[in-house]
């Protein structure tokens, strides 16, 4: 009898228990079906917001996000390096997504990522590796940087166009590898010498120093500015504004097109057409803000992965801008060559996938062969 009550316990002991986990739900984590989104932090690179290019595009990302799928948005744009991890880790506690701006936020992400499992980190324009919790996205903008090399170098009526760099990044010289590539193909589709002269800042901050190797470009005769610099880019707008005012040509004149200016700049990340009308031959873009939605958008989903994610042309990612007040100044002969471009760039051409990892332009260019099917 004794045994037959224990052997009875018992069996109503398991039945409790499987009630109870019946009852007691895990917490959702990354990745799980049913976990309520909604908040959303960026934390910006030491260029901050107000650079009309990196980290205004991801604000931009996030702000779409905010309005188009209603959740909560923040930034965090402390600038000392120092502070990144505490950065991100303040955003962490805030939020259920993070989003991390560049190279610079990488070991911080890394860092911060094991401590919140159940946080959503999207990292732009780096590669955190194999977190399960952290999407990194890296884009083949030198597939945007070429382009805008065939544009500028058809339109260059001194034989000289320039770059000014931030700092000597890969992100950075895989632009700057394009740009020239693309001057390259159009030297040899048209048997020209155009040149490209570069400077190098040294810093993403600091615009009178932007402005001045701009007009040290202009001064050693380049026409065309591509600015691959941060917020110290914005001194080559400047400079090109001054240097077309001082040859006598007024906004109203650039932005009807009645008058071509003597200098353009050329933008980076996002279309700054807009901005200096008239005066931006033509933007390379690097659509961060596109990729920052539909990353959220995926996470809403919940079909988030984690991991390295490639992006290019085909994917809608890069290109160049609709150079809606410039496109008459461009050779016809120009326009095919970029749409023949971009056919082989739609069909993932490996002789036009720029290198991520590019280190030492010059010996890129030294190896880089122009299509033959572009040359026809």
């Amino acid at each position: 009898m004794e045994r037959k009550t224990l052997i009875l316990l018992a069996g109503l002991t398991i039945v409790l228990l499987m009630a109870l986990i019946l009852l007691v739900k895990p917490s959702p984590e990354v990745g799980q079906p049913g976990r309520k989104i909604e908040g959303i932090t960026m934390v910006t690179d030491i260029g901050g917001l107000g650079d009309k290019s990196f980290n205004d595009a991801g604000w931009n990302g996030v702000q779409m996000v905010s309005k188009g799928l209603g959740l909560k948005a923040d930034v965090i744009q402390k600038m000392e390096g120092r502070e990144l991890v505490e950065n991100v880790s303040q955003a962490a506690e805030a939020s259920d997504i993070v989003v991390g701006m560049g190279f610079m936020i990488k070991d911080a992400i890394i860092a911060n990522a094991p401590l919140y499992p159940d946080v959503y980190f999207i990292l732009i324009d780096e590669n955190a590796g194999a977190l399960p919790n952290v999407a990194s996205y890296l884009f083949y903008s030198g597939q945007s940087g070429y382009l805008a090399g065939i544009i500028a170098a058809s339109v260059s009526e001194k034989g000289k166009i320039g770059v000014v760099k931030g700092m000597d990044f890969p992100s950075v010289l895989t632009y700057v590898a394009g740009f020239k590539a693309g001057a390259k193909t159009w030297n040899e589709f048209k048997g020209e010498k155009i040149e490209v002269l570069t400077k190098t800042a040294d810093t993403f901050i600091d615009s009178a120093k932007g402005r001045a190797l701009t007009k040290s470009l202009i001064n050693e005769g380049a026409d065309i500015i591509f600015d691959v610099a941060g917020a110290t880019g914005i001194g080559v707008y400047e400079a090109v504004q001054e240097s077309n005012r001082a040859e006598g040509i007024t906004e109203e004149e650039l932005t009807t097109g009645s008058k071509m200016p003597k200098y353009f700049a050329v933008g980076v990340d996002v279309d700054h057409d807009e901005m200096y009308p008239g005066e931006v031959l033509v933007s390379a873009l690097k659509k961060m803000s596109e990729t920052i939605y539909r990353a959220v958008e995926d996470i809403t989903k919940n079909n988030f992965k984690g991991g390295l994610h490639l992006v290019d042309f085909k994917d809608g990612f890069t290109g160049i801008s609709d150079m809606k007040y410039t496109k008459q100044y461009v050779p016809q002969e120009a326009l095919i060559l970029v749409e023949k471009a971009e056919e082989l760039m739609m069909n993932r051409d490996e002789r036009l996938l720029i290198p991520l990892d590019m280190m030492d332009v010059d010996e890129y260019l030294d190896g880089f062969k122009v299509p033959e099917e572009l040359l026809k």
